[in-house]
């Protein structure tokens, strides 16, 4: 059997998700709707809850393809035997949509197990009614200890993922690449109706580029978190916290992961916006105009055009250029945001900054509580310069003294 999840938005802008029978039009699936409802939804985002419901939509699918029907299961206090347990978890880690490997990768497995065994143990303590006695108490903890036992070791060390991150940065012909972009966004362009989508992507890699936000606060930008320059003060952007955004119209919102604060960009940034919003999106059929519409738009005729960009469009944007400049090949929002902080700290080591300053400065500018495990890691470039500066002093004064 076949089974999908839609999605819809409240009145208030709230998204949330249901599981369906694909060829069964109509109520969602009993269960896995009353779990996101009652045990998850209050405490978790929309992603997580489509991860969730990711989830039970493979339990299902194992349930019919293995005529096991979990909620009659244990409604006669039967609990997974080992085999099955196996069988589950080898279905749960199993690729879906083809790919170089045939299994998904250990970290989305392990979420997909945890994910998996906490449902399990909610359908169990939900169809069973006495199951607070001892027995009962006792096999859903077998039975749950077994499943969680699947769960696989990370491959690589913790200290190699530190070393991958600090050394996830641009090529150098890529940020070449994309400096000559700013500067010249229209490249290699005949068709007019071109140009804006085109200026668009350009503004979007660009604001990446320099602030380091992460993408979903980039499609989350809304006119007026645009403040241009004045009083002696440069233009900058505002990031807000936007989870149920009522006027994004957006299914799949984008969200911001991180703290609310102030970008200052640059005045050829803000320059660019400016032209942007003046000369191609003012132009845009159907495009909003008050301070909660967004700055980047579909441009392409269609439904949808005039409204809030989705993820998906600003990936294809990137794809396109990908096409006309391989050296961009390996570009990818997240690691624009990893250059930034390489940046950064090449830039605090030029000013002479104390650790606690970088580490606060990065914080900020990142969106992260202090104390962040991620500003660590960064700043961990900067206590390695400062070591091996100091080591090779001390190794130099073993050299002899010329008599």
């Amino acid at each position: 059997m076949n089974y999908t999840v839609k999605t819809f938005i409240t009145g208030d802008g709230e998204r949330f998700s249901q599981l369906y029978e694909a060829d069964e039009p109509g109520f969602p699936l009993f269960y896995p709707t009353a779990f996101i409802a009652r045990a998850i939804r209050s405490a978790a985002t929309h992603e997580t809850q489509k991860v969730y419901l990711a989830v039970i939509k493979r339990i299902c699918e194992w349930e019919s393809s293995r005529s096991i029907d979990l909620a009659m299961h244990f409604h006669s206090r039967k609990f997974l035997s080992t085999a099955q347990i196996d069988d589950l978890a080898n279905y749960l880690r199993a690729r879906k949509l083809g790919g170089k490997r045939e299994v998904i990768g250990n970290d989305k497995y392990n979420t997909y197990v945890a994910y998996a065994a906490n449902y399990v143990r909610w359908l169990g303590q939900e169809v069973i009614t006495d199951s607070n006695t001892p027995d009962i108490k006792e096999a859903f903890k077998v039975q749950n200890d077994t499943l969680l036992k699947k769960k696989r070791r990370k491959s690589g060390s913790k200290a190699a993922r530190v070393r991958r991150i600090l050394a996830a940065r641009l090529a150098a012909e890529a940020s070449n690449q994309l400096l000559d972009l700013f500067d010249q966004p229209y490249e290699g362009l005949q068709q007019r109706q071109d140009f804006g989508p085109r200026l668009r992507n350009i503004v979007m890699l660009r604001i990446l580029y320099e602030t380091g936000m992460r993408v979903g606060e980039l499609l989350s930008l809304k006119l007026k978190n645009f403040i241009e320059a004045g009083g002696g003060e440069s233009a900058y952007l505002i990031i807000e916290r936007n989870h149920h955004d009522a006027f994004d119209t957006r299914v799949n919102q984008p969200v911001a992961k991180t703290l609310g604060r102030k970008l200052p960009i640059s005045e050829r940034l803000e320059e660019q916006i400016l032209d942007y919003l003046s000369n191609w999106r003012a132009e845009v059929p159907g495009v909003g105009f008050s301070d909660d519409d967004f700055i980047f738009v579909v441009h392409r005729g269609g439904r949808s055009q005039g409204q809030a960009i989705p993820k998906t469009a600003f990936d294809s944007g990137l794809a396109n250029l990908k096409k006309s400049y391989r050296t961009l090949t390996g570009v990818h929002p997240h690691l624009l945001r990893h250059d930034w902080n390489y940046r950064f700290s090449k830039q605090a080591d030029s000013e002479g900054m104390s650790f606690v300053e970088e580490r606060t400065l990065r914080e900020q500018l990142m969106g992260w509580m202090p104390e962040s495990p991620m500003s660590r890691i960064y700043n961990l470039r900067h206590i390695e310069e400062k070591s091996h500066e100091i080591g090779l002093k001390i190794a130099s004064n073993t050299a002899r003294i010329a008599g």
